[in-house]
């Protein structure tokens, strides 16, 4: 029979024992790169038992070093005791991941991803709840690096940046408080949005930032004449523009092609706003470029810093 400080709360009973103090919370990540891996230091600096699925040996025993895992496996296990599952997958076989954890999880689990665009998986999951006895939450970090892989995994990553959930009207709030307090532990700044809001602004903030990154990475060097190239040149400014530019161009293949209306939209009113400027510079008209300058001031000023 449970002590008084064990009685569930009526509320917390569609969860599994570790949301209610039962037992040390158990979470299993799913995918051990950059995010996934981040996400299994911060959940064990919190003092959950952490455990991952990973195909790459290498990685779950660097994690097991490190403290951070219990123990891993390089294929999905017959059965998983959590509490919290995270699909830190690539985008292509999110979908195939929410599938294998179909009567392998407890009821009651919160499972989680961490994908960089929300329509896709969420339609899934209202497609086919029915056949989920897990609470699904579907999640992005915003934040990350152009480095990938455990090796670059960071317990502080999320630690001040914005942290989108987009969880579906049906999802019990109870569950969505839950991992609210979890992500806000690591030190992130919750945000809400429904998936296809999210697509479309995480266009403008993420996706179009990589590309510009890379456009003018190539325009500069378009510009390099023979034995000299404006490269040679890259100070901070042109550094830190270009800095993502770096990133993995199978990963971010995939983002910008299922996610190309919402970067196309967002492609129209950068252009807007570049030949604004283009149109000052062709009349020398600087109190309008310094007009410009002012507005961003304002806009980075009211919303980031």
């Amino acid at each position: 029979m449970l002590t008084e400080k064990f009685v569930i709360p009526e509320d917390e009973r569609i969860l599994t024992p570790g949301w209610s103090g039962q037992r040390i919370p158990r979470a299993c990540i799913l995918g051990l790169g950059l995010i996934g891996g981040s996400w299994a230091g911060a959940l064990h600096q919190a003092g959950w038992d952490v455990c991952a699925v990973d195909s790459e040996k290498a990685s779950i025993d660097e994690a097991v070093r490190r403290g951070w895992l219990k123990t891993g496996w390089t294929s999905m296990p017959e059965f998983l005791d959590v509490d919290l599952i995270v699909l830190a997958l690539p985008l292509h076989v999110l979908a195939r991941g929410l599938d294998q954890l179909v009567g392998k999880i407890p009821k009651g689990t919160i499972v989680t991803d961490v994908g960089s665009i929300k329509t896709e998986i969420c339609k899934k999951l209202l497609d086919n709840q029915m056949g989920y006895n897990f609470h699904f939450v579907g999640g992005h970090p915003m934040t990350g690096s152009e480095q990938s892989g455990f090796g670059v995994a960071d317990p502080d990553l999320f630690r001040g940046y914005p942290y989108v959930l987009t969880p579906g009207k049906d999802c019990p709030k109870q569950v969505v408080q839950k991992l609210v307090d979890t992500v806000r532990g690591f030190g992130a700044k919750v945000v809400f949005r429904e998936p296809d809001n999210h697509d479309v602004e995480v266009a403008m903030v993420s996706h179009i930032p990589h590309l510009l990154a890379v456009t003018l990475t190539l325009a500069a060097q378009d510009a390099s004449k023979e034995g000299e190239s404006p490269l040679a040149l890259a100070g901070r400014s042109f550094r830190d523009l270009t800095r993502i530019a770096d990133s993995s161009p199978e990963m971010w293949k995939e983002i910008m092609v299922k996610n190309a209306d919402a970067i196309l939209g967002g492609l129209a009113l950068w252009e807007q706003r570049i030949n604004e400027l283009r149109e000052s510079l062709e009349q020398g008209d600087g109190e309008m470029i310094a007009e410009a300058f002012r507005k961003a001031h304002r806009a980075r000023k009211e919303t980031i810093n």
